[in-house]
């Protein structure tokens, strides 16, 4: 079975969302996607990326995913994304292929103005963000699994 790397640049940069999704812990390491932009989806607390010349996002790269994890991803992150193929480059200069999820073309329009920052998000979305997600996933929690 073929695994893959996947460039996380919001929710799932933090390790309890990404086991909470994929039900697995990753490394993960710190890692920059070039010409491309990072804004905070309208309404929410987390963000969706387009193509933007002279732009940066940084993000984390996890690899090892297999396609399992890879299918419960698609459904986390639904219909408004699409994972595309981007090369991302890691702190040692080094460059890597990875699977991102971008926001389709014709979603952009759900998108803030608002660049979208993930240490803020740790200090003021995270715990929202969980309740949110774990309502009905409580079981993961009160079984110490995560």
């Amino acid at each position: 079975m073929e695994k893959s790397a996947l460039f996380c640049y919001g929710t799932l940069q933090s390790p309890l969302v990404m086991k909470a999704v994929t039900g697995q812990a990753y490394a993960g390491q710190e890692a920059t996607l070039n010409n491309w932009a990072r804004f905070r989806v309208r309404g929410s607390e987390y963000p969706g990326i387009i193509r933007l010349e002279d732009s940066s996002v940084s993000g984390k790269l996890y690899w090892g995913l297999n396609e399992q994890a890879m299918e419960k991803l698609d459904a986390f992150e639904g219909d408004k994304y699409e994972r595309v193929i981007v090369q991302v480059s890691m702190i040692d200069g080094s460059c890597q292929e990875a699977y991102a999820y971008a926001i389709k073309e014709d979603c952009r329009k759900l998108l803030s103005s608002d660049p979208w920052d993930f240490d803020r998000f740790l200090q003021n979305g995270l715990e929202k963000f969980i309740h949110w997600f774990v309502e009905d996933r409580r079981d993961l929690f009160d079984r110490g699994d995560l």
